[in-house]
């Protein structure tokens, strides 16, 4: 199954990002009530089953600070304008990027080496606080070039369609969305990242860069008598079942 996200945290973990800002003046804390003692993600294909089960940290400010489990490790900071990422895998040092946050209280761009050295940049560009081109670049000495653009079509508040295009112009895929009537109420990410729904999403559709179909999948969730959400699966045509577990504290 292969889920597009918002790039800065693609890296982590392939999660399926909820980027829901936590309100108008954005402080980059979770409430109290919505706090993750624990996460667990798990994925079954055709390859096998894997299971991660990361516990949960948060700041004094209620940021997220870190995710833990057996083999990775997510490790955030932050300054008065950016936050940090590092990430780590085995102990050893593997992602390191930084967000840059603009005046509206949203990354504005991102810097990223990993341990090949391989450089990315990203930039975001908004209609207020809306995400509507996400550009991401190959850096190097010997200059920047645009590796890919992703511009994105809303209706009612949530993203409805992803194109995403190389830096020639060509096509390279198409995400379609739907969305229920539940609103994201958790995230595992800083909620710096700007806001791509309001609603949680029903399904997702991907056509590669000829149109042909990549993959359609199917969202369900379970939520606690508070309206929390316990648990999503992401159930693709492909045969593949990814499986997402929030615990509270």
């Amino acid at each position: 199954m292969h889920t597009k996200q918002l790039t800065f945290l693609a890296l982590a973990l392939c999660l399926i990002v909820s980027c829901k800002k936590s309100s108008s003046s954005n402080s980059g804390g979770t409430s109290t009530a919505n706090k993750l003692k624990t996460y667990i993600e798990s994925d079954q294909s055709a390859n096998g089953n894997l299971t991660d089960t990361f516990a949960v940290s948060y700041d004094n400010d209620s940021r997220i600070a870190s995710l833990v489990s057996a083999e990775l490790q997510f490790d955030y900071t932050y300054q008065s304008q950016s936050f940090t990422l590092d990430l780590y895998d085995l102990g050893q040092l593997s992602i390191h990027e930084v967000a840059y946050i603009g005046s509206n209280d949203y990354v504005d761009s991102t810097f990223q080496y990993d341990n090949t050295n391989d450089t990315t940049t990203e930039g975001y560009k908004y209609n207020g606080s809306q995400l509507l081109t996400l550009f991401t670049y190959n850096y190097s000495s010997y200059g920047t070039t645009v590796a890919s653009r992703d511009d994105y079509t809303y209706d009612n508040g949530s993203v409805t369609k992803d194109v995403q295009t190389d830096g020639y112009g060509n096509l390279l895929s198409t995400d379609t969305y739907t969305y229920t009537t539940n609103p994201f109420n958790v995230t595992i990410n800083p909620t710096y990242l700007p806001a791509q729904s309001k609603y949680l999403p029903a399904t997702e559709t991907v056509t590669d860069g000829s149109g042909n179909p990549v993959v359609a999948i199917t969202f369900t969730y379970t939520f606690d008598s508070s309206g929390r959400l316990t648990k999503e699966t992401d159930t693709g045509n492909d045969g593949e079942v990814a499986t997402k577990t929030y615990v509270y504290e």
